[in-house]
């Protein structure tokens, strides 16, 4: 039977009246449970739910609950016996584990912020317990130690919802000085480990839809200015595009001829949802992909080196060449 948040709170309920005298009856624990959840609780589901601390090989609680056919009450037969007292199993601590460390990659955000001192407190619980077993890290995730700008998602998400206009001071990469925007918030988007924001940008002389990364935010604000522009399909806006920016033109077909082991590769991890094997054979793994050509798509293509030969178009097959010939004169 799957698992899930609210059986697990009908199993601590009832857990606490079984600890709790007078025995209860099958009806006290109905009451119980559906008072504490504060709607109305199915026998049945009791029933099995008795059923499941008993017996169940998944939740391994083992609970020892007698039924007294005289007073037709339930109690444990041990009374010092609470599902709070069973011991954490090695597979408890790398759940636990695994669980943590993808909280941790967003420690930065408010939300989970607020409950950073009880999530470090499990998570010193859990390598103390794992020093004990002499056992070292089995889960390790390549992250940064934190996503810079992600103190913005919170006052984003909620001007997103409230359809608020942004202001933003940003600052590119290739300029020192900074430009102000206003801007309509649509969406946040996550790639290689940066957040970005996209919406359009009503403080250009023509609105335009633009990519901003929160690590060259320099402030933001949110203001009182509601929009009502019409829904923006994020699906339909990234559907032709690798990473996170718009190339210059429309979607086109890139053939790129991979190395038999890069090849394997890009199979298991596809680079677009459009991508095709063309041809594969003992020297070669042709590809295609219908995507706009942008700079995350070239970066992407020159981190393959020798492994990858562009094929089409000819443009990016020339921009490839290009970046290549200066990369090479670096080491003249």
């Amino acid at each position: 039977m799957p698992l899930n948040r609210d059986a697990f709170t009908r199993y601590r309920l009832i857990d606490e009246r079984l600890r709790r005298k007078p025995n209860p009856t099958l009806e006290q624990l109905i009451a119980h449970v559906s008072e504490h959840l504060d709607r109305p609780v199915a026998k049945r589901t009791v029933q099995l739910d008795i059923q499941e601390m008993r017996y169940s090989q998944s939740l391994k609680f083992e609970a020892p609950i007698i039924f007294d056919r005289g007073m037709k009450s339930y109690s444990y037969a041990d009374p010092g016996y609470s599902i709070n007292n069973l011991p954490v199993t090695a597979d408890d601590l790398h759940g636990l584990e695994f669980a943590i460390s993808l909280l941790d990659q967003f420690k930065g955000l408010p939300a989970i912020k607020e409950f950073e001192e009880a999530i470090m407190k499990i998570a010193e619980t859990v390598r103390f317990n794992k020093q004990t077993r002499g056992e070292t890290n089995i889960i390790q995730f390549d992250r940064p130690n934190s996503y810079k700008g992600i103190e913005y998602v919170e006052q984003i998400v909620k001007a997103i919802r409230e359809k608020r206009r942004i202001q933003l001071r940003y600052q590119k990469f290739d300029d020192q000085s900074t430009k102000e925007h206003i801007i309509e918030p649509y969406v946040v988007r996550e790639f290689k480990s940066r957040f970005y924001l996209i919406g359009n940008v009503t403080s250009d002389m023509i609105p335009k839809v633009k990519t901003f990364a929160f690590d060259r935010f320099v402030d933001l604000k949110v203001t009182d200015i509601i929009f009502s522009g019409g829904e923006f399909d994020s699906e339909k806006y990234f559907q032709n595009v690798f990473g996170i920016t718009e190339g210059d033109n429309k979607a086109e077909t890139v053939l790129l001829s991979f190395s038999p082991t890069q090849g394997k590769y890009v199979q298991s991890q596809p680079l677009h949802h459009s991508q095709k094997v063309v041809k594969e054979t003992d020297t070669e793994c042709r590809i295609s992909l219908q995507v706009m050509v942008n700079t995350e798509l070239v970066m992407q293509l020159l981190s393959y080196g020798s492994g990858v030969r562009v094929l089409k178009p000819t443009s990016l097959l020339e921009r490839i060449k290009s970046e290549l010939k200066k990369s090479s004169l670096q080491y003249q």
